[in-house]
């Protein structure tokens, strides 16, 4: 896969026009050439990027859609597939570039979205440039040598509502990503003698941030454990679950 910051910098579509009497439907046009400028670094403990979570896209892969308040001109496809000699009418657009979707969650799941305006000038060509960063949000999980010395086993599942967006289980280091406003953390874990389950819900994540949760049994044998996360440190109740069932 290619470097993205370095496609995303490099790619332009540009072509070069002679001027005249360019009309859309009768009224006097413009042509636009669009490229791609990356942010691909995220909010964490180490300021990494996305690339150490999963592959990135090409900039081939983004999809964008024109639009405008005042104009009847529309577009949407693949930013391959604008041809740089389109005449548009004169007047001012949107342009939004998307890969991926915030719905689309789970592992190697990331959305990339970025939206700028721009003015189409009669009889001219120009070039836009469009800043797209990461639109969702990463969560990883990860266990303290006591945790993972105690239980011999153990899963945890992010959840919304009924659904089921990624489930990590033992030794598990990939990140998912997901829509951050909303998540409950579901985990079962199996101890010596029995196994126990706990939810945690969580709001209001950032996107363009890694969230690790770090699990702790620091009083191993009891009924809690705790969750490390931003900074703060939760207590978690536990629930038994018969082993006989």
């Amino acid at each position: 896969m290619r470097n993205l910051k370095t496609i995303f910098s490099t790619l332009m579509l540009l072509a070069f026009f002679s001027c005249g009497n360019l009309q859309h439907d009768g009224e006097v046009a413009g042509r636009v050439a669009f490229r791609l400028n990356s942010d691909i670094e995220i909010a964490d403990q180490t300021k990494s990027s996305v690339s150490a979570y999963t592959s990135l896209p090409s900039a081939d892969d983004f999809k964008i859609s024109i639009a405008s308040a005042k104009t009847d001109f529309a577009w949407s496809g693949l930013i391959s597939e604008w041809d740089p000699a389109t005449l548009v009418p004169g007047g001012t657009y949107t342009v939004t570039a998307v890969y991926g979707s915030l719905e689309d969650e789970g592992f190697d799941k990331p959305f990339f979205t970025g939206t700028t305006e721009f003015t189409i000038v009669p009889e001219e060509t120009i070039d836009v440039v469009v800043n797209v960063a990461l639109g969702n949000t990463i969560v990883l999980v990860r266990c303290s040598d006591n945790f993972r010395n105690y239980y011999s086993d153990y899963t945890f599942t992010v959840v919304r509502d009924a659904d089921h967006i990624a489930t990590f289980v033992k030794d598990e280091t990939r990140g998912a990503f997901v829509d951050g406003y909303k998540l409950t953390i579901e985990g079962t874990i199996t101890g010596p003698s029995k196994t126990q389950t706990f939810r945690k819900d969580y709001t209001s994540l950032r996107e363009a941030t890694a969230y690790t949760f770090n699990f702790d049994a620091s009083n191993v044998g009891g009924n809690t454990i705790t969750i490390s996360f931003d900074d703060t440190v939760d207590t978690v109740e536990l629930g038994d679950i018969d082993l006989n069932e």
